[in-house]
Formats: structure tokens, sequence, C-alpha cells
């Protein structure tokens, strides 16, 4: 059975690689650095799940997916946002608005998997076997173990791939706030510096005025001097 495509569009290649080795086995997964290369992929792929960053170069989350959404043959991929930033994902929604689920950074992988297996597992129905049904063998009784009170070999691993993915989130979304507080600080900046020019203009014409009408006063009093010599 062929492998379902899942698609992870994020510029982060830490967090295309930690996502990549969670979906190990379970999925094909493809890879995409910004909105537009992921976009393309998207395209040529024709993938059975998007995992889509928010803040991203060239096409951000939105414009991303309002992109794919217009794909024909992607209308009804399920895609799921994945950002450390939900109060901008969550409360600014674009018109047109396109439908997406949302997942918030940082994230433990069973969270991970078993989101997108409630989008991409349909497990068929089993049929009841009458004849098993109305089977009068008599039942079989296990010996139920007690737990093993060390952890396993494969627990210790599964606790330690959760750890390095909540690490390796906390750390991209520490870097993310830290650039998007940085990039707002100098917006603010460049607002106050684009208000203090208009102001410094305002005074500039008022200046100018100024000399203006000093100058034709002076014209006027040369005149009045000229016409007085003349006499």
């Amino acid at each position: 059975m062929t492998a379902k495509k899942v698609l992870v569009i994020d510029d982060s290649i830490m967090i295309r690689k930690m996502v990549k080795s969670i979906l190990a086995g379970k999925y094909d997964v493809l890879e995409a650095s910004d909105g537009k290369s992921g976009l393309d992929a998207a395209r040529r792929s024709f993938p059975d799940l998007i995992l889509l960053d928010f803040v991203m170069p060239k096409y951000n989350g939105y414009q991303t997916l309002q992109a794919i959404r217009r794909v024909e043959g992607l209308q009804k991929v399920p895609v799921i946002m994945i950002s450390g930033l939900k109060e901008q994902v969550t409360e600014h929604v674009p018109e047109p608005f396109t439908e997406f689920d949302f997942l918030e950074k940082p994230f433990e992988a069973d969270v991970l998997v078993s989101r997108i297996q409630a989008f991409l597992t349909t497990e068929p129905a089993q049929p009841v076997s009458t004849a098993n049904a109305r089977s009068s063998a008599p039942a079989v009784v296990r010996e139920i173990q007690p737990p093993s009170e060390e952890p396993s070999l494969q627990m210790i691993l599964n606790r330690l791939t959760s750890t390095e993915t909540l690490l390796v989130q906390g750390i991209e979304n520490l870097i993310q706030r830290e650039v998007v507080a940085r990039v707002n600080e100098l917006n603010t900046k460049i607002e106050h510096q684009d208000q203090a020019i208009k102001l410094l203009n305002q005074r500039m014409d008022k200046i100018s005025e100024q000399i203006d009408h000093q100058n034709k006063g002076l014209m006027v009093i040369l005149r009045e001097l000229k016409a007085l010599q003349g006499k």
C-alpha cells in the first residue's frame, strides 16, 4: 500500500527535519522551505495533507493557503497551520477565509501524529462472522502480566524524542517571537520617523511661505524707495 503524502511547508530546517523524523515510516514526507516553493510542491505532488507554517518569507501562511485553494484538486486537501503565534493566526483571519486546522507550537510528537491520523486514517469496518459469533468454543484466559517497573528502551527513546521535539520547537518559537518583536519595534520607529519627517516638512512649508511673504514685502518697500528717489 502506497504511503500517504504529507507536505511540510516551513522555513525552519529544524522543524522540517523534526517532523520528518516523527512521521518516518508512517507517511511519505515532502518538504518546502517557503510559501512559494510550497505552492509549487503542492501543485506537483498533490499531497494528502499539508503542514503549513504561518511566519515565512515570500508568502506567509495565509497567502500560501489561499494560493493552494485556487489550485484544481487542492481545494479540499486538509491543512494544519502550525505556529507559536496563536493570536496572530486566529485573531487576524483575512478575507476570503479559507478553512484550516491549527496546531500551536510547541507540540508533542504524539499530538502531531494523532492530529494527522484524524484526517488521514480511514479504517474499514470489520465484518462480524456469524459462525464465530455462534461458536461455543471456550474463551482462552490469558494471565495478565504486571507492568514492568523499569522503562523499556523504546519508552526511553520515545521520551527522548518527545523532549527533543519540544526543545527544538521551543528554541524556534523564542527566535520567532524575538524576530517579530524586533520587527514591530522597528516598524514603530519608522512610523515615528515618518511622523517627524512629516512635521518637519510642514514646518519647512510654513517657513517657505513666511519667506515668500517677506520677499514680497521687501519688493514693495524697494519699489516705494525707487519711487521716492525718482521724485
